[in-house]
């Protein structure tokens, strides 16, 4: 019970926090629950230090339930083991243990060479489960250094994004693009390619609650041909991924517009030194591609040989048949040869938005 309340807290820092993680506490005495807190923003006060500050009555001899291992160095903040040690708190009970190799293990050993009795929840509940669902971003980009990659869609129930006019506007229902629209908000960037700019004209922004912040606008243009004056340039935080095949015009279209831009391959796009500039250069640690069809297709063919290459795929499926064999498929590319060299999804949720289905399947877990 007290795992799980901290868990919904830790789900409102989702899409405030990164890089670090997004992490929920509960302070309990004598069975009630005395203080909570969660990491609200990068660089804030942790989600440990926020339950003991705005704790009711006193601490002392009371268990901490939080949803990551606490961390034991000096970062943005100080260690948040030194406050809990010194805080007289009894026990910490938590979630998972922290990939980051600054911490993994050594905030529960410190803890416990404190006299604080810790345990970890077992890896088979259900509360586990769920923190590791939602903490896959940060597990991923901590031990691969790569951004974690969704793969995200509005398509008919046949399979299509476009008619065979090009025609896309709208194919889902109005809560199915809300939601979708938030859910690409709680990442740290987003990316498109050239044609799905250059037919909509997209501005690719944050909306909601997350409306002010910053999210990366990733544009696959190879050859630098698009016009600098569409929406997705409108500012600086935009990054354009070409290739050698750009021309010394286009560049220095480019460059006289003041858009960022490098290639990552002579001919075609690397993905995956793509994925490791994302997560180096700009710590991007959750990558939503939103298409279309031949950047779904890229991804996919890279992924069935680098399964690090796509993670997650979200679907919002309409009660629509489209038909038509030169209608726009949801997924472009090569494809494969046999059923049996699928892209296969190992975990899958489907829920109701709208009149809409949304799919979300999972091909690795971090």
């Amino acid at each position: 019970m007290f795992m799980q309340r901290a868990i919904q807290l830790a789900k409102k820092g989702i899409g405030h926090t990164s890089p670090n993680p997004s992490v929920g506490a509960v302070l309990v005495k004598d069975g009630q629950i005395v203080g909570e807190g969660w990491h609200k923003k990068y660089g804030g006060p942790h989600a440990e230090v926020m339950a003991i500050d705005k704790a009711k009555f006193g601490v002392q001899g009371a268990t901490m339930y939080v949803t990551l291992e606490p961390c034991c160095h000096f970062g943005k903040t100080p260690p948040c083991t030194d406050l809990l040690v010194s805080s007289g708190i009894r026990k910490v009970v938590i979630g998972m243990k922290d990939s980051f190799p600054k911490v993994y293990g050594k905030g529960y050993d410190i803890l416990k060479k404190n006299n604080i009795e810790v345990e970890y929840i077992s890896k088979n509940s259900v509360d586990y489960k769920e923190i590791n669902i939602f903490m896959q971003s940060y597990f991923k980009w901590m031990t691969t250094g790569l951004p974690y990659v969704t793969l995200k869609a509005g398509v008919s129930l046949d399979g299509r994004v476009a008619t065979k006019t090009g025609q896309s506007q709208w194919i889902t229902g109005e809560k199915a693009r809300k939601d979708a629209r938030i859910e690409r908000s709680m990442c740290d960037a987003v990316l498109v390619g050239s044609g799905t700019v250059r037919a909509d004209n997209p501005e690719l922004a944050s909306h909601g609650k997350f409306k002010k912040k910053n999210l990366l606008r990733v544009i696959i243009d190879p050859t630098l041909d698009l016009d600098t004056n569409l929406d997705v340039f409108r500012d600086q935080n935009v990054f354009v991924v070409c290739t050698n095949l750009a021309s010394e015009k286009n560049k220095n279209k480019f460059q006289k517009a003041m858009v960022e831009f490098k290639s990552f391959g002579p001919k075609k796009v690397s993905l995956k030194k793509l994925l490791q500039y994302l997560g180096k250069e700009y710590n991007i640690q959750h990558l939503y591609v939103e298409g279309g069809s031949g950047t779904h297709g890229y991804f996919v063919d890279d992924a069935l040989l680098d399964p690090l290459l796509v993670d997650r795929v979200l679907f919002y499926i309409a009660p629509k048949i489209i038909g038509g064999v030169s209608a726009v498929p949801v997924v472009g590319g090569r494809g494969v040869g046999g059923v049996d060299k699928s892209l296969i999804l190992n975990t899958v949720k489907t829920e109701m938005v709208g009149e809409d289905v949304k799919y979300q399947g999972y091909k690795n877990l971090y």
